[in-house]
This record gives structure tokens, C-alpha cells and sequence, in this order.
């Protein structure tokens, strides 16, 4: 039996099991910060991950309210299956799915349908002490269920914060929560769902096909969690709030941000930061009987290295050519985004939300221009649009409809012609996402999602000089997610 088999065997029991507790369990959750709080999930999120006004402030104080757990652990599946609409490339026939069929040696080619489970994570943290908290997670998403699948989770989102609260002499309320904060991914200490970290689509849909090849730096880092930032951040009259951190690569007494993924420079690749990198948060917010509103900017401001300074042998998967001269030359990503969120909560029958986000970056490809050649120009802008609306009945069916668009610098180096590629060298793409959701318990969900891409890499019709189309790479996932 294959592991494709096996797998689409457990994601059909999950689906059984999680069918069967859903309709006998009680209508609430009871994840790590619900124990701790004394609350069900729909307090703290419209529908996980998006927070509500007291899932934002529980949030920022450092995840200190209720009794601290003498075990404080929670655990999540997902398990999906995709379909694509045209599975093949057109120059050469073979399957452009991503999945794997034998396990993590696997290439990225795989059945155009297929069972996955995507991940599995576990959660602990919560309080500490009155003015100390953490959220921490490790993922994974390969189990032992053959010679090449392995248990091996690693580090996920995970954060610190200290707290202290300045309190007026007429009110419980504090009038201001003065925070420092250590995270390991960019925009994932942020408590609004506009930003990269947090934003719709929720979860990690494995994707099938061909899709853009440009985003904002900030927007898809690579090397995932391998940045760790610390930095300082205030929540005025719970209305203003600003932020600051420095990034920096997680090596050194920070690798333990970083474990499982390596602890050192050497290995990370061409993404490892040069020095302190700063991230700004800048945010109003208003909260007035059952609605809220937010509005904001942040920004990232990175330098990486092309060829990986701390390993000499190690340029480009290239042990011939160490990082010596040119090669030690930086990329320089400089991301500005404005951010703007809206929630109706009043909880029955109806609750909303819209939430959206535009990030305009300027980059200087330097080291990739010199060292490399792979780009015809050190300079490219690109420009990345998102924007979705949500609506649940009851807490139980929602939809949620989302429209995305990048543009930026053609470049026919950097996006060139070939299978999935450009054949103009335009980054540009946009696409339309379409998710619905069953909750028969608030700690389960059922989704059934829906991309539409109208165009990919500057095109719709032969966009990549291979012959694949847009259309072609539309995509249906259905998705079990499930947390205890």
C-alpha cells in the first residue's frame, strides 16, 4: 500500500471520527487558552485563527488572564484532499500537483488528487506569572506510517512577552499595557488578521499546480521561522498601539527559536539576516458595541545574504564556490504596508468581518545581480493586494470570499520563461479564493475551498511559455481541522 493510499485512508477515519464527536460533543472548545481563561473559543475568535476585541486583549497581555495549567497543552490535525483543474504540464505531460507519494524523499510531483494529512501541531504555553506569558507551537507533517515518514516536529509561531500595566487611580481598566516581546516569524505577534502571519486563507492548503512566482519579502520570508525579533510595544486606553522590533538570524543563545530546524547559520541558505533588521507596528483601533475597527501600518526593513557568510562551502548548494568577494553582497528589502480590519460580533444569528492589506516593497537585489546574474536589474518594486469578507449563521456555516492581486517590476532573469514561470517576465497575478465552512463544535471545522486564478506571471492564456494557462491551475480543496 503506498503512502498516498494510507494517507487518504486516515484523512477518511479523521473525517469519520471528527463527524462522529462533532455531533455528540458539547457545542464548546476547550484548547489550551480556554482552560486557562475559563472560556470557549468563540470568545477569543470569530473563527480561529481571527480574534475578537477580548482575543486581541488577552493577547497583549501577554496571555496572563485566568489560572496558569499544570499541563498546558493543546493539540491540531489537518487533513485534506485536492483536486486540480489541469494537472499537467502542457510542454511535458508530467503532473504539476505538489504532495508527495513516497514519504519526505518525495519529488513535488504528485497524483493531481490526492489525500494529505497537511499538519499536525501541538500548543503549550499560556501564563507564567501575572506579567509573563508565551505561546509556543511545533508542527510537523510527517508521521511513521512508512520507512520514510518520520515524527518531527519542529519550531512553529512561537513568542514570549512581559507585561506591565499602567493603572489610573479611578479604574480596574489600566491605561496603557507596556509590553517587550520575542517572536520567531514577522507579523505573527500581531493581533489583527490583515497581516501575513494571521491573514485568510487560515491554513497551510498544500496548493496544487502553478501559482505566483513574486510576493513581498515580509509576506513569504524564506526559511520560516529562522528570524527571531525582539523588541518593545505599548497598547494606549486600548485604542493606539505601536511597536517596534529588531530581527535578527536565529543562531547562537536565539537558536532555540529555531529547533529542529538547524541552530546555525550553515544550512539556513540564502536567508540568513546581516545584522539587526527593524520591524514598526503602528495601529488605531476602536471597539463600540458589537463592532471594531482598525486601521494601520507596518513595515520590514531586511538585509540578506545571497551566499551564507558562515558557511564557506555552502554557496548555492555549490561547495566549489565559497562566499568570498561579490558574494558576500546583501539583498536589501524594504516593505511598507497599510492595513485596515472591521468586525461585527454580536454572536447570533450573524457575526462579519472584512479585513485587507496593501504592501508596496522596494528591493535591492545586489547580491543576486553580481553575484549570480540571475536578475537583469538590482531594482524591482512589488506590490501585493489582499483582501477578504467573512459571514457565519450561528457560529456554525460561514463563507468567506477573498481576492488577491500582485504586480511589480518585469524582470525576464528573475521571472523567466519555462513551466510555471513567465514568458513575459511580468510578475503580475490575481486570483480569487472562496472558502465554506461547517463548525458542528467550535474546536472542528469542515472547509470546502475554491481558487480562481485569472491570471498567473503576467498572463491567462499560456502565461509561462509552456503552454499552462491561469484556468488551468484552479484548485477545490476540502479540509478537516480539528483542535483539542
Amino acid at each position: 500500500m503506498t503512502v498516498n493510499r494510507i494517507a487518504r485512508w486516515l484523512v477518511l477515519g479523521l473525517a469519520a471520527g471528527a463527524a462522529w464527536i462533532g455531533l455528540s460533543a458539547p457545542a464548546q472548545a476547550i484548547p489550551v487558552f480556554a482552560r486557562q481563561t475559563g472560556h470557549n473559543c468563540q470568545a477569543c475568535h470569530i473563527s480561529y485563527p481571527e480574534l475578537t476585541a477580548y482575543g486581541r486583549e488577552f493577547k497583549l497581555n501577554g496571555y496572563t488572564f485566568g489560572e496558569a495549567q499544570t499541563l498546558p497543552l493543546a493539540a491540531a490535525i489537518m487533513g485534506e484532499y485536492d483536486t486540480l483543474s489541469n494537472g499537467k504540464d502542457a510542454t511535458t505531460g508530467a503532473p504539476t500537483c505538489t504532495g508527495s507519494t513516497t514519504g519526505s524523499s518525495a519529488t513535488t510531483n504528485a497524483n493531481c488528487g490526492h489525500a494529505e494529512l497537511v499538519q499536525y501541531s501541538i500548543f503549550y504555553g499560556g501564563r507564567i506569572s501575572d506579567n509573563f506569558g508565551m505561546f509556543g507551537q511545533m508542527s510537523g507533517n510527517q508521521f511513521p506510517i512508512s520507512n520514510a515518514g518520520t515524527f518531527s516536529p519542529t519550531a512553529d509561531n512561537t513568542e514570549f512577552r512581559y507585561v506591565h500595566r499602567i493603572l489610573s487611580a479611578d479604574s480596574l481598566e489600566p491605561e496603557a499595557v507596556i509590553g517587550l516581546n520575542m517572536n520567531n516569524n514577522p507579523t505573527m505577534q500581531d493581533v489583527w488578521n490583515a497581516v501575513p502571519a494571521w491573514r485568510f486563507p487560515w491554513f497551510p492548503y498544500l496548493g496544487a499546480g502553478y501559482g505566483p512566482s513574486a510576493a513581498p519579502y515580509i509576506d513569504n520570508p524564506s526559511g520560516g521561522h529562522n528570524k527571531v525579533g525582539i523588541g518593545a510595544y505599548a497598547w494606549i486606553h486600548k485604542t493606539w498601539y505601536a511597536e517596534l522590533n529588531l530581527y535578527h538570524s536565529a543562531t547562537g543563545p536565539l537558536s532555540f527559536m529555531n529547533w529542529g530546524n538547524g541552530g546555525t547559520e550553515v544550512g539556513m541558505g540564502n536567508d540568513v539576516l546581516k545584522g539587526e533588521n527593524p520591524y514598526f507596528r503602528l495601529a488605531y483601533s476602536r471597539d463600540w458595541d458589537y463592532s471594531s475597527l482598525e486601521v494601520g501600518v507596518f513595515g520590514f526593513d531586511a538585509h540578506t545574504y545571497e551566499c551564507n557568510p558562515a558557511d564557506s562551502n555552502d554557496y548555492n548548494a555549490n561547495p566549489a564556490v565559497p562566499c568570498v568577494g561579490s558574494l558576500t553582497a546583501t539583498n536589501h528589502y524594504k516593505d511598507i504596508a497599510v492595513d485596515a480590519q472591521y468586525q461585527y460580533n454580536k454572536g447570533e444569528p450573524w457575526i462579519f468581518s472584512a479585513a485587507g492589506s496593501y504592501i508596496h516593497e522596494t528591493n535591492d537585489l545586489t547580491a543576486l545581480y553580481q553575484a549570480l546574474g540571475s536578475v537583469a536589474m538590482p531594482n524591482h518594486t512589488i506590490n501585493e493586494f489582499q483582501i477578504k469578507g467573512t459571514a457565519y449563521y450561528n457560529r456554525q456555516y460561514g463563507v468567506t470570499l477573498g481576492y488577491s492581486a500582485i504586480s511589480g517590476t518585469t524582470d525576464p532573469m528573475q521571472y523567466a520563461p519555462g513551466s510555471g514561470g513567465s514568458a513575459t517576465g511580468n510578475p503580475g497575478s490575481n486570483w480569487w479564493t472562496l472558502e465554506l465552512n461547517y463548525l458542528p463544535v467550535q474546536d472542528m471545522r469542515f472547509s470546502l475551498l475554491y481558487q480562481n486564478f485569472t491570471k498567473i506571471n503576467g498572463g491567462s492564456t499560456n502565461f509561462d511559455g509552456a503552454g499552462n494557462n491561469a484556468s488551468g491551475q484552479n484548485r477545490l480543496t476540502a479540509a478537516i481541522w480539528w483542535i483539542w
